[in-house]
């Protein structure tokens, strides 16, 4: 019998949970919260949004699909029964077996209340949960208690369990074995070259000690010098003191279990419910005739060897420490990635709108910062693009290929922002007309200015030459001088008055333009206005979105990791 004991699950749950001592540990059975998730059909596993994806890529997914166990109590031992004989769980009513443990391990029904019994049919064992706070190491196969210090009657039923030895279910007597299991937090190491002479009693007595802190169990791989440490906590150490030596600790990894009496996966052959049926081991051909002859083929990766050889690539598991491991450098990785990428878009879009000019507003630079990350935020929104959610049936198959990809429509806020580029466009070329019609407005101006000047000087002139003659008496001029004398006044003052009515229609102009350009900028301001609080609400729905999304991505983390 194997206990189940231990603390609360540790976050992230390994996607392929692995064997434990002929059981699926509880640590890879549920989530962080401590939810287990059901027994599934192997080709109903379930993805992120409820729906069923393809059946599993290979024998050992399927072996852990149809291996789930419901929802089981939390911080429990948790004790393993496996049947011999032929006993086969699934064909057996479970009431008359929890009876028939009780009977034989001299419990009576009220003290087994708070215990559950759940079965296991594919790998024909049952688990036995029953409730303590404070869970003892796991105690090795067919040991008494004595690693147990507090005797409380949760513990009195779970040393009570572990010395059952047989049950009686109608006329037949089935032997059983009956051990604990390990507690969620611990990790296993390996130790070779320990001589096989050395008892379990004295390998404890020079392993768990205070040269080993972490250290808590010991236990002999069969008749190997190998031996399997049990640790507490998720850190196996490079080196084990096993007296005065020192022995190179490595990773425990387990084998895929493989029945060789029926063939079957996910069970050995002492709990094999069909022990008198036959195969061959070489291409897993059932009931093979004697004169059979067969190409090998493994069962587990379909290779030409037999199955679970040593050749096999899936004959062992990758350890839950190194899949947690990876989990969390691919986390910190997205997590860096996604940062960087937030970073950029903020940086390619922000500049662009916080330096855009402004005319008749005077606003804060705190307004001015505000305004710019409202606007960056808004505008990355819209232009970001979404990413089609992969399934877990694509994560499965290892699917190299890129998700597609899905921009969003267009929203209302970009024809406002065309709008207001034209009226800017406009407003550009009335202050270019503005200038041309200012700069002729000077020229004339000063053309103005020299022609008074001139007929200044010509009338001063005309007077001195007047005062003269009064002095002399002189024949008057010839006629001919004094009429080009007179053309060239009336030309003069034609263009005088030329010029003066064109300086009356450019200010009359440059007025109107004036009064043009201030309705077209009250017009953009109140544009911009609009904007701005389109994209007020629209980050606001963003950053809503945004959470939620994370929220869901966090629950379906949590759910993928345990698939």
């Amino acid at each position: 019998m194997e206990i189940r004991g231990g603390r609360r699950n540790l976050p992230g749950r390994s996607k392929q949970p692995r064997l434990d001592d002929g059981i699926w540990p509880q640590e890879q059975q549920g989530n962080e919260n401590g939810d287990f998730y059901p027994r599934m059909h192997p080709n109903a596993w379930r993805t992120k949004g409820g729906g069923r994806t393809a059946a599993p890529r290979n024998a050992y997914q399927r072996i852990v699909a149809t291996s789930r166990l419901p929802q089981l109590p939390r911080d429990t031992y948790r004790i393993i029964v496996r049947p011999r004989d032929g006993l086969n769980v699934t064909k057996v009513s479970q009431i008359r077996f929890e009876q028939a443990l009780a009977m034989a391990v001299a419990l009576a029904p009220p003290e087994i209340e708070e215990d559950t019994i759940c079965p296991n049919g594919t790998q024909n064992i049952y688990v036995v949960s029953r409730p303590d706070s404070t869970p003892s190491p796991a105690l090795p196969e067919g040991a008494s208690s004595p690693a147990v210090v507090v005797c409380t009657p949760h513990e009195k039923n779970a040393c009570a369990y572990v010395k059952a030895q047989q049950v009686r279910l109608g006329d037949c007597t089935y032997r059983v074995s009956v051990y604990l299991a390990p507690p969620n937090d611990t990790c296993k190491g390996v130790i070779r070259g320990v001589d096989v002479d050395i008892s379990e009693t004295q390998l404890r007595a020079r392993i768990v000690n205070h040269r080993n802190p972490g250290a808590i169990e010991v236990k002999r791989i069969k008749n190997t010098t190998a031996v399997v440490v049990l640790f507490m906590g998720m850190k196996v150490p490079n080196y084990v003191s096993c007296g005065a030596s020192m022995f190179r600790c490595i990773l425990y990894r387990r084998h895929t279990e493989v029945c060789y009496g029926c063939g079957g996966l996910g069970h050995r052959a002492d709990v094999c419910p069909n022990p008198n049926s036959k195969w061959c081991r070489t291409c897993g051909q059932k009931s093979p005739t004697e004169d059979y002859h067969c190409t090998p083929k493994c069962s587990l990766c379909g290779g030409p060897h037999p199955t679970a050889d040593r050749a096999c690539k899936d004959r062992f598991q990758v350890p839950y420490i190194v899949r947690k491991r990876r989990r969390q450098r691919h986390r910190r990785s997205e997590k860096t990635q996604m940062a960087l990428g937030m970073q950029s878009r903020d940086s390619s879009v922000s500049p662009s709108v916080s330096g855009t000019p402004r005319r008749g507003r005077s606003v804060t630079p705190a307004a001015q910062r505000r305004k710019s990350r409202s606007r960056s935020r808004g505008r990355s929104a819209s232009r970001r693009k979404i990413q089609e959610e992969i399934t877990w049936a694509d994560r499965v198959k290892e699917k190299t290929t890129k998700p597609k990809k899905v921009t969003r429509s267009a929203l209302p806020e970009h024809d406002e922002k065309s709008e207001i580029e034209q009226l800017r466009q406009e407003i550009a070329s009335l202050k270019a007309e503005l200038r041309k019609q200012t700069a002729a407005q000077a020229i004339s101006s000063r053309v103005e200015g020299a022609n008074v000047a001139d007929n200044a000087v010509h009338k001063s002139t005309q007077e001195s030459k007047v005062e003269v003659n009064k002095g002399k008496r002189k024949a008057p001029p010839p006629k001919d001088e004094s009429d080009s004398e007179m053309q060239v006044a009336s030309s003069q003052n034609k263009m005088l008055e030329e010029l003066l009515r064109i300086s009356k229609e450019n200010q009359l102009s440059i007025n109107q333009l004036a009064l043009r350009i201030g309705a077209l900028e009250s017009k953009v301001g109140a544009v911009e206005n609009k904007v701005v609080t389109l994209e007020n609400k629209m980050a606001i729905k963003t950053r809503s979105k945004v959470r939620t999304q994370a929220a869901v991505n966090d629950d379906a983390g949590a759910t993928l990791h345990h698939y």
